[in-house]
């Protein structure tokens, strides 16, 4: 069969196509996430398809002699859609954090409004008379408006490091594809494949994201009990440390305070055991129940570290009972478990006496 540069589109295309059509309809079933994140994805997955259509428009209209209104249009489309697409991610990435300002949407609007404002003014880009590529003043508008909204999703990756490595590094190869394929359209005239990176992007970021759903606690983004005792098992052939720690009277924070400051108390705990244990892996087994698990430690050297887990939570109304057990290979881990839940409720006691002295 004869080779049609139509033919060729089609075939270029239909895989990213429906891919994102899939997703679509697996977002529409799908209720994991809260209904904003959910929103974002599906805005994102659209505008995606639109980005694809219009970049396949602006392709076939390049080839044509003279510049058409086609070829306005979709350039205009393309300008405008490829920042709002990453700051669609952006927000997806800063989903568990303070809600972003309204002043981060503004260079999508003046972006967009110029991306139009060029048809008539070429004030962003122009075509000549003989059908090529020309840039004027604001140029570049695009290009820094899109790498901003990259950089922000950087900045927001890195925030949850230390609770999910591997968010970070799925955002980390999301972005060096869409800006190498951002690269390769500009300055080597590919077309088509920055919409099909975003596009594969959107849907990966969408499955790893509903992955973790399973994996991780939705308050504290810590792993969950399922996680503990499958990564048990993964380390029976190493030396390990295993940490137990309960938070003392988190039921009182909830009767007297309300739920919310139970969350709090249990968030602010949280909060520095990433930092203290930073190369721990960390676990929300119960309500107020955690576990971390130690690999190239010594059992001494958790021990030193405990103490100044307790000597940050010194300042604060809220006080963590730690176990401290080591496993090493042909131990019943089971029993090591139960022994370092013996050292923390041990520990518990102690803590509770403290307390009760002084309030004397």
């Amino acid at each position: 069969m004869e080779f049609t540069l139509f033919r060729g589109l089609i075939q270029l295309n239909y895989q990213s196509v429906a891919i994102s059509i899939i997703l679509l309809v697996f977002i529409c079933t799908n209720k994991t996430f809260p209904r904003n994140v959910l929103m974002y994805f599906f805005v994102a997955c659209i505008l995606a398809l639109l980005l694809t259509f219009a970049d396949n428009v602006r392709y076939l209209s390049s080839q044509l002699p003279a510049p058409t209104s086609a070829r306005y249009w979709s350039s205009a489309v393309g300008y405008a859609l490829r920042p709002i697409t990453i700051f669609l991610i952006f927000e997806v990435s800063g989903r568990n954090q303070k809600r972003p300002s309204a002043w981060y949407w503004i260079p999508i609007f003046f972006n967009t409004a110029i991306s139009f404002l060029s048809i008539p003014t070429g004030i962003m880009f122009f075509f000549t008379d003989d059908n090529m590529l020309g840039h004027g003043p604001l140029g570049y508008l695009c290009h820094f408006t899109t790498l901003a909204y990259a950089v922000l999703i950087i900045n927001n990756s890195l925030k949850i490091y230390k609770s999910n490595k591997m968010e970070t590094v799925v955002i980390a190869v999301i972005i060096v594809f869409a800006s190498a394929a951002a690269v390769l359209e500009h300055f080597f005239l590919f077309s088509i494949i920055l919409a099909q990176t975003i596009t594969i992007g959107i849907v990966f970021y969408f499955l790893f994201l509903n992955v973790q759903v399973h994996k991780r606690d939705t308050l504290t983004n810590l792993l969950n009990r399922r996680c503990f005792y499958l990564d048990l098992r993964r380390f029976l052939n190493r030396k390990i440390i295993v940490l137990s720690m309960d938070l003392n009277d988190l039921k009182r924070w909830n009767d007297n305070y309300g739920h919310a400051a139970g969350d709090t108390a249990i968030k602010t705990c949280v909060d520095f055991m990433l930092t203290t244990f930073p190369k721990a892996r960390l676990y929300r087994t119960g309500g107020d129940e955690f576990m971390a698990i130690f690999l190239n430690f010594t059992k001494e050297q958790i021990l030193t570290l405990v103490r100044q887990f307790h000597a940050k939570l010194e300042p604060t109304p809220y006080r963590v009972a730690c176990g401290v057990a080591e496993f090493i290979p042909g131990d019943d881990i089971e029993k090591i478990i139960s022994q370092s839940d013996r050292e923390m409720y041990k520990n518990k006691k102690a803590l509770k006496s403290v307390e009760f002295e002084q309030m004397k």
